[in-house]
């Protein structure tokens, strides 16, 4: 059981690596707009600040999971749970945006459907 279990982190931690690059086409995208003139130079920049810092808090809560026991839960249920609250904890004290927490979530979920 454990070892589904480690593997289920493995995979959500690839995911959430995943978006990390998603965030980076994102941020690529706002530049051409940028370039053609689509967007202002402060639009463009604050969007820039805002995805960098987005991709700090991934960049940081990936590793976090590592530290996450994959021991004492009676079932995937009860493990999905614990990782929930653990990870909402960690975005919480790290004064996370919300979103950094949604957006794990939503990976925890399709994570599930491959595991479990």
């Amino acid at each position: 059981m454990s070892d589904k279990r480690k593997l289920f982190l493995k995979i959500l931690k690839v995911e959430l690596e995943e978006t990390e690059s998603d965030i980076s086409v994102l941020m690529k995208i706002a530049h051409e707009r940028y370039a053609k003139g689509e967007i202002t130079h402060y639009v463009e920049q604050e969007n820039d600040a805002f995805l960098h810092h987005e991709i700090s808090c991934i960049n940081k809560l990936i590793p976090a999971i590592d530290s996450f026991s994959t021991e004492g839960y009676e079932d995937e249920e009860a493990f999905v749970s614990g990782l929930k609250v653990f990870l909402k904890s960690f975005v919480k004290e790290n004064q996370f945006p919300q979103a950094i927490f949604l957006l794990a979530e939503h990976k925890i979920q399709k994570v599930v459907k491959y595991i479990f």
